[in-house]
């Protein structure tokens, strides 16, 4: 599938849906301190760095389960409440469930990135800007606050019951902010919800903040760029 060329996006796009977590949304500079205070807390030399990338795996491994299973949707605190638990039991700390619930806390006061702020502003003077997120509601309105732009809306799975690349998240951008599928452009550092999108029809971009090679999959991004200014740039 061949990427659409941008003068394309920029004349049909009328609505940009952002992924939060790792593409606007600076997780390790807030989680990995929470997670070096747990493990000195515990008298653990273990490296945060490396406990963030092991626990962010479980979570995602556990929130593909959840939504593939039968049953309701489990929020994502508690799978990730869950996940920090089994790291840290595979690595010998037997930490007291205030101390994991402190850390999940943390989700609530996560910072856009250095890049993201004052190009939001001049996306926001063309398009209409929508957060789209794994995150529980409540965990999303209380990072809203923490963008200088105000985003046009915020959506979490939740209201979905799946988490992404499950369809129903996607489709329901669509739904709340009446557009088509071709209308809105999906911006993510993450392979997984990028494919997710544009399988129901979205435009893609790739916002490689780690300069990680974006897969072979049939759905390709249609923009492919290393931070948010840059997006800016191609796109206002």
């Amino acid at each position: 599938m061949q990427p659409i060329a941008a003068e394309t996006l920029r004349a049909e796009t009328k609505l940009i849906a952002f992924d939060l977590y790792d593409t606007l949304l600076d997780r390790e500079s807030t989680l990995v301190p929470a997670l070096g205070e747990l493990l000195a807390a515990n008298d653990s030399d273990y490296d945060p760095d490396i406990l963030l990338r092991r626990y962010l795996a479980m979570h995602f491994r556990d929130s593909m389960i959840d939504s593939l299973i039968a049953g309701p949707h489990t929020p994502f605190k508690d799978i990730s409440r869950r996940a920090l638990t089994y790291r840290l039991e595979q690595i010998g700390i037997d930490a007291d469930d205030a101390e994991v619930r402190a850390v999940i806390q943390r989700w609530k006061e996560l910072y856009p990135y250095d890049d993201v702020d004052e190009a939001l502003g001049r996306l926001g003077e063309e398009y209409a800007l929508v957060g789209l997120s794994n995150g529980d509601p409540d965990m999303l309105e209380a990072v809203r606050g923490n963008f200088e732009t105000d985003l046009d809306g915020i959506v979490s799975v939740a209201d979905a019951g799946a988490y992404k690349p499950h369809r129903g998240s996607y489709d329901l951008v669509c739904e709340r902010f009446d557009v088509a599928p071709h209308e809105v452009l999906f911006v993510t550092s993450h392979t997984f919800d990028l494919v997710g999108a544009k399988a129901v029809g979205m435009r893609g971009a790739y916002l490689n903040r780690h300069d990680n090679p974006f897969g072979g999959w049939p759905h390709q991004p249609d923009i492919v760029v290393a931070d948010a200014e840059a997006l800016a740039d191609r796109l206002a």
